[in-house]
């Protein structure tokens, strides 16, 4: 939506935002040993469809040290680099802290 213009959803060219989630804080990313980046919404005023999206400066600490679902890298470590806990052979995931090893 944020691209186009346009609700994926129902076709609206009506989009608001971005606007910040509110809570205790802002919604937030995290990613192995630090917190990133602060979510914004983008809603269509006609049918309330939402997109989340990460700030700038998030998505640059995503695309350095996030976790890719689609490129899973097997493990030959016998502990996680991140948490220090065993994980067996050909882990893809800590089995503690969920960080890829």
């Amino acid at each position: 939506m944020i691209k186009t213009g346009t609700c994926p959803k129902c076709g609206s060219t009506r989009i608001a935002g971005p606007h910040r989630i509110q809570g205790q804080g802002y919604v937030r990313v995290d990613l192995p040993g630090m917190l990133t980046a602060t979510l914004e919404a983008v809603t269509c005023a006609d049918c309330g469809y939402t997109e989340l999206y990460s700030d700038r400066i998030g998505l640059e600490n995503i695309r350095k040290s996030g976790r890719f679902l689609s490129t899973p890298v097997m493990s030959t470590q016998s502990q996680c680099p991140y948490c220090g806990t065993k994980v067996r052979p050909g882990a893809v995931f800590c089995p503690e802290c969920g960080n890829t090893v």
